[in-house]
């Protein structure tokens, strides 16, 4: 007994702090992914940087090739440039030939990613100045008429005049610096105090020479965000200098593009004293941004995504001039020697200009990535949750199960993170919650290695002398009873499926197509949760649900009759939802079928379904595929039938064999309830079973005359037209006396 106790007391003491460790990694890492003020600790936002490269990598793996939907071109200050040209600064007047040579191509905006801060010396100026040392006064004189053939810098403000050209700017810390003139500030359209918002500030800037500021259509700072690991992953589109706001070089750009001069600011409150940017509004997009107006940069792939054309090239006129054509040109460097080179998510060797390339890219095609306000207060919720459920009950599991479930978790986790960064541009948090998991997972490793040993050897003990060893090593793997065995029972079956899918989805483009099945399924999928069904699969256009498991239904086939007749409904009610939308016409067709079928959690060791199996099963296919043959939208077999046939006027359909099958089944098409249903049409459906009695009599001639009738008054003429056919073919055979009418579908 002395023994058992002392067992048992470090049993508890081995789960007791096995459980501690866990509640406290668990609150404590919720509580640094909740706090977003204090911020995360260096190693944390180091991983966290290391994580949204990979996933930032994969995806741009998984896209399809960039194709340059906006004709950004980067004309770029190369080495070969450097070589052929001369070293940087070049002349003014050698900078205005190449944005003449550009307007010339048909180029749209030319953006500088590079400053003209300094006046460039005029050597008319500086061959006065010798000759009035040397006392030529005269000769001086005479030169003055030339100078203005060679200022440069006006050469260059008169050549910006011929097309768009944006400049740079750069601001800084320094007050007392302060150079060149600075654009007029954006124009917000917006009631905004502007020193109430919390964005990068500056105290001094470098801007360029007057008479070129004057010329230019727009200037822009290039001052990116840097991470602490040195790479640029966002970069402010706005920031504040004297209580103005001022745009960023691609923002600026993207506003000459589009011929705007103002922006939209929306804030929210943070307290007394400040604002925060939530988005900006930039022609009719809404720019989600940080807190600091900063966006994630959607980097479209690694350097030379964008076309390079190198700057000598458009000066020597070798350029292909439809290049060029209402273009977006970029003028920057990839020369090592300028120092334009950064670090990014694609490359550590990228060019300054290809940044901004991408920013403008994301700008025209309002695609940029984005982190959700409330993302690191949810995700710390689910953390909470995830590691309260994983310290209680993950201790219960073997080591080889633990190990499972914490690698699928941090599988499910990376992949909903990537999920919604490939597909929706959300930046999930991703290294706090996988240290969580990784952290809990090792803690119940380490437990259950202890414990395991002694749990098989107090199992074997106990029930050796009863079970053999294969049940016993079952009862160490056992996680209970979940209810998912599988089990013969009495159920019903309904498929639905669109018809003519095919020829619909050539008439759509993917995403029209995938919005169509979505607007569609989403009631359908409302309705058999309605009418208590289960959702077994959607396969393409066709969805499977049964009735009367997991949980017993008695009214499981008039349960799902009510669904496929509410289904029948809400295709008449999506129409015009539909028509607006510009989707085809959507028509469906519905088997149900009711009998014994196996039930339970089925399929291989990689992938299981809670699913249902059997003849019957089969049977309710096959009467969803004749709805198209009979012209019916939905089919019900002879079993369903018998449970509602008190319920539901039910029309009489046919008298068939399916393929494989050598016993005849009687099928129907159920109309409405019986309280709805109008003296006329009890009347017709009275009309057409004589009419079926008199077929299966060979009495051609009376069957004929009386499908005729039902035909040209009846409601449903395409069934009857097919009974009239089918005669007209009856006729010419010779029938065995046996014959019952009955219909051999001889495909499935």
């Amino acid at each position: 007994m002395f023994r058992a106790l002392i067992k048992f007391s470090a049993k508890k003491w081995l789960r007791s702090g096995a459980l501690f460790f866990g509640l406290l990694i668990t609150f404590t890492l919720s509580f640094i992914q909740f706090d977003t003020v204090s911020g995360e600790p260096a190693v944390f936002k180091r991983f966290e940087y290391l994580m949204y490269d990979t996933r930032f990598n994969l995806s741009l793996a998984l896209k399809p090739p960039f194709e340059n939907p906006h004709n950004i071109i980067i004309v770029d200050i190369d080495e070969i440039s450097l070589l052929k040209e001369g070293r940087w600064p070049w002349s003014r007047d050698k900078v205005a030939t190449m944005i003449e040579k550009l307007a010339d191509a048909g180029t749209l905006v030319t953006t500088f990613d590079v400053l003209f801060s300094e006046r460039q010396i005029n050597p008319t100026d500086r061959l006065i100045e010798v000759l009035n040392l040397e006392n030529q006064k005269q000769m001086a004189l005479e030169l003055l008429q030339y100078r203005p053939q060679t200022d440069y810098d006006l050469q260059l403000a008169k050549a910006m005049t011929t097309m768009d050209v944006v400049l740079s700017i750069l601001f800084g810390e320094d007050e007392s610096f302060e150079v060149g003139q600075l654009p007029a500030p954006t124009i917000i359209n917006d009631d905004v105090d502007v020193s109430r918002l919390l964005l990068r500030s500056a105290n001094g800037f470098t801007s360029n020479l007057p008479v070129l500021m004057q010329s230019a259509v727009g200037a822009g700072f290039f001052v990116p965000s840097v991470d602490t690991d040195g790479i640029i992953r966002s970069v402010p589109l706005i920031q504040k200098y004297n209580d103005q706001i001022y745009s960023s070089l691609a923002l600026a750009t993207g506003m000459s593009y589009y011929l705007i001069e103002d922006i939209h600011l929306n804030t929210v409150r943070l307290n007394q004293y400040s604002d925060l940017v939530q988005s900006i509004g930039f022609v009719d997009q809404i720019i989600k941004t940080g807190a600091i107006g900063d966006v994630l940069v959607p980097y479209a792939g690694p350097q030379g995504t964008f076309p390079y054309v190198s700057a000598t090239d458009v000066l020597n006129d070798n350029i292909d001039l439809d290049q060029f054509e209402n273009a977006i040109v970029l003028v920057g460097t990839s020369a090592v020697g300028l120092s334009d080179l950064r670090s990014t998510p694609v490359g550590t060797q990228y060019p300054g200009v290809e940044v901004h390339a991408n920013l403008i890219d994301g700008l025209l095609g309002d695609h940029f990535p984005y982190t959700p306000d409330l993302s690191g207060k949810l995700m710390a919720f689910i953390m909470v949750l995830i590691g309260l459920l994983l310290s209680i009950f993950l201790a219960r599991f073997g080591a080889f199960k633990i190990l499972t479930i914490t690698f699928g978790l941090i599988a499910l986790h990376f992949g909903s993170s990537f999920y919604y960064w490939h597909e929706h541009s959300l930046n999930l948090p991703m290294a706090v919650p996988l240290i969580l998991l990784m952290s809990l997972g090792v803690i119940n490793l380490i437990e259950g290695y202890i414990k395991e040993g002694q749990s098989k050897r107090e199992i074997s003990n106990m029930f050796g002398q009863y079970v053999p060893a294969a049940h016993i090593e079952k009862m160490l793997n056992s996680e209970g009873e979940f209810g998912f065995d599988g089990e013969n029972k009495v159920l019903t079956v309904l498929f639905l499926d669109i018809r003519s899918f095919t020829t619909i989805s050539e008439k759509l483009s993917a995403t029209q197509l995938k919005s169509l099945l979505n607007d569609f399924f989403t009631p359908i999928t409302e309705i058999i949760f309605n009418n208590q069904g289960t959702i077994d699969k959607y396969v393409g256009d066709m969805v499977m649900a049964f009735w009367g498991a997991p949980i017993d239904d008695p009214k499981h086939a008039l349960n799902a009759v009510h669904g496929a007749m509410a289904m029948q409904q809400m295709v008449i009610q999506l129409k015009p939802e539909f028509d607006e939308k510009g989707y085809p016409d959507v028509q469906i067709g519905i088997g149900v079928n009711s009998g014994p079928m196996n039930v339970g959690d089925m399929g291989s060791s990689f992938r299981r379904a809670y699913t249902v199996l059997g003849d019957s099963v089969n049977l309710g296919s096959r009467l969803e595929s004749l709805t198209k043959f009979y012209g019916a939208q939905i089919i019900i077999g002879p079993d369903t039938y018998e449970q509602v046939k008190d319920v539901y006027e039910c029309r009489f359909i046919d008298k068939i064999q399916v393929k494989g099958k050598d016993k005849p089944i009687v099928c129907f098409e159920p109309v409405c309830l019986i309280e709805d249903s109008s003296k006329e049409l009890k009347q017709e459906l009275n009309e057409f079973h004589n009419a079926y009695e008199m077929y299966c009599k060979k009495d051609w001639d009376h069957a004929q005359i009386e499908l005729t009738k039902l035909s040209e008054n009846g409601t449903r003429k395409f069934l009857y037209d097919l009974y009239l056919t089918r005669i007209s073919e009856l006729r010419e055979q010779e029938l065995t006396d046996d014959w019952d009418g009955t219909y051999r579908h001889t495909s499935k």
